[in-house]
């Protein structure tokens, strides 16, 4: 097994998406706290499984990047994980990733020349985490990883994938990072390598 990745954006020169929890949003509900109305919230709790009739297109705003700029250059953005967001381009490029692994959802975005599109992963495999050396909390609806190790053997996908004990994180392989890097794709960061046992 090669090395793998956790699947988050960069913020360092690259802005990002944020819901927009606003008064005529069906997100809101005065009666829960701000963190639970995101659409991030919603995700964890659909436990991967796909989205039904119950979804609401949300309405997401873009947030400054860590050098203070907004722009829609970026490809791909991870600051609503595990629910992310793919431009149009690439989601073409990758759709015979994503597709059989997950849902393409719509999203709402102020902009005007550039598509994007929400995603939502529904294949999660089994007996992945290292139970032993990672280190973690468990909660009544699930646990809280702080340290993931995962029992390489166990992975039996080539591109993208989640774990059922963990709600909120998605993992890519290395075939899928040297993928991303050959398209030319923006706004993916491969720094956070997962340890393997």
């Amino acid at each position: 097994m090669k090395s793998i990745y956790k699947l988050q954006s960069s913020s360092r020169h690259n802005s990002a998406f944020v819901h927009n929890v606003d008064e005529n949003s069906p997100y809101l509900d005065r009666n829960k706290p701000d963190s639970e109305m995101s659409i991030a919230y919603h995700a964890i709790r659909q436990y991967w499984k796909p989205y039904t009739e119950h979804y609401v297109v949300p309405k997401l705003t873009l947030r400054s990047s860590d050098d203070g700029k907004k722009n829609y250059i970026f490809d791909f953005s991870s600051s609503l994980s595990p629910f992310y967001v793919f431009s149009e381009k690439a989601a073409d490029i990758l759709t015979h990733i994503l597709k059989p692994r997950g849902q393409f959802l719509e999203v709402n975005t102020e902009s005007k020349r550039k598509s994007f599109i929400g995603y939502y992963p529904t294949n999660p495999l089994k007996n992945c985490l290292d139970m032993e050396r990672s280190v973690y909390e468990k909660y009544e609806k699930g646990l809280v990883i702080r340290r993931t190790v995962l029992i390489g053997k166990n992975i039996t996908d080539e591109y993208l994938f989640s774990i059922e004990e963990d709600i909120s994180a998605v993992f890519v392989t290395e075939k899928f990072k040297n993928l991303i890097e050959e398209s030319g794709l923006i706004g993916f960061d491969f720094s956070r390598e997962i340890e393997l046992s």
